[in-house]
């Protein structure tokens, strides 16, 4: 064989090696993934940008670390790829995605207290004679155990009855403990506390609404 011949094939088959390299897949042009496009998404538009990742951290506590990227990824935050400004991109998805979980839990709050307003209308009784007797005497109760301090049962009893929150018991107490001439004669005599209950019942019956503890939150 020729010289030339041999130098022409060897040619030619250095040619058909570097093709054949060339149409081979090479890994480290291969598409990545989804994660890996995210981490470095997080690189391009967190160094030296606090804004970015003040916007983050705030994201963060709503949505928590755990599953924090797969949320982001999921609603899109890949999107800013290619954008001119990815900071710009990043910094209003955050924002955005804050407003969005903002808005979705100060609605699930006015949802909840509707129901529960609802469940205590519900929940309400009727304003019968004997439900009105009952609430005078529980009443009357009531303001004895403020006079007499009988904390264990305005908080165990009481104050399931009658359906108030801690604020409101601690207003009624106020309300109560200003009347000092009560509490002298019942420091003097306190069997005058029963008589005292006795009075209370009767000005009950003739005025519930205003007597009753709570009274709006109890009757339909």
């Amino acid at each position: 064989m020729k010289v030339s011949n041999i130098l022409i094939c060897t040619f030619v088959s250095i040619l058909v090696t570097s093709c054949a390299k060339k149409n081979l897949p090479i890994i480290n042009n291969e598409p990545i993934s989804e994660t890996e496009q995210l981490s470095l998404l997080k690189q391009q538009t967190e160094t030296n940008d606090p804004y970015v990742v003040d916007a983050k951290n705030q994201l963060i506590r709503f949505v928590g670390d755990k599953n924090f990227d797969n949320y982001i990824i999921k609603q899109g935050i890949l999107n800013c790829k290619g954008n001119n400004n990815l900071s710009s991109c990043v910094l209003n998805f955050y924002l955005n995605e804050l407003y969005k979980l903002k808005y979705h839990v100060q609605l699930k709050k006015v949802v909840e207290e509707n129901q529960a307003e609802h469940n205590m209308e519900l929940s309400k009784i009727k304003a019968t004679e004997n439900n009105i007797k009952s609430y005078c005497q529980y009443s009357a109760d009531f303001v004895a155990a403020i006079y007499t301090k009988d904390n264990a049962r305005i908080t165990q009893y009481f104050r399931p009855q009658f359906r108030m929150s801690e604020q409101d018991i601690s207003s009624l107490k106020a309300k109560i403990t200003k009347d000092d001439y009560s509490y002298f004669l019942i420091n003097e005599n306190p069997s005058i506390l029963q008589e005292m209950k006795v009075d209370y019942v009767e000005k009950c019956l003739d005025d519930p609404k205003n007597n009753i503890i709570n009274y709006f939150n109890i009757f339909r």
